[in-house]
């Protein structure tokens, strides 16, 4: 390939790289033969460089085809560069009122993803710890594959 080739790969590259929205941070964890214990608890440690920025925290989802109700509540904790812990109650619903799954996916897996806060703006920079335990009556949800934080910045 010839440089000026090469120049307008890079070019092409870099204005597709701009026009997304990329997430500042993205983890997931898989629950062990896709089984949720309530004290089996999904950790995400992610670093706040910008106060001044909206921001729209995001839940992943994954679940299997097995999972049994329509719904599905979860704990999440923030907990901030100096200790301070926000505790919120968010229920997901993975399924419609007939029982078809919401998510993406095809056969045994389905993929959600829950907008848990829009433009949300972090009051100081550093280290923040985020915690996502399920919150259901059943001990042990059986059908669910794992759970993930999404962090990425706002257009809001």
């Amino acid at each position: 390939m010839s440089p000026k080739h090469n120049i307008t790969i890079a070019w092409i590259a870099l204005i597709v790289v701009a026009c997304t929205q990329p997430a500042i941070y993205t983890g997931f964890e898989a629950m062990p033969n896709d089984v949720w214990h309530r004290d089996s608890i999904a950790q995400f440690t992610l670093e706040v460089a910008d106060t001044t920025c909206p921001y729209n925290l995001v839940v992943d989802l994954r679940n299997t085809t097995d999972y049994r109700f329509q719904n599905l509540y979860l704990f999440i904790d923030i907990e901030a560069p100096n200790g301070a812990v926000q505790r919120d109650t968010l229920e997901c619903f993975i399924a419609d009122d007939a029982g078809r799954w919401l998510g993406k996916g095809r056969g045994y897996l389905r993929d959600n993803r829950f907008l848990y806060r829009q433009g949300a703006q972090f009051a100081m920079r550093g280290e923040y710890h985020v915690r996502i335990q399920q919150a259901m009556r059943d001990e042990i949800l059986k059908g669910i594959a794992g759970a993930g934080f999404r962090l990425e910045q706002s257009k809001k």
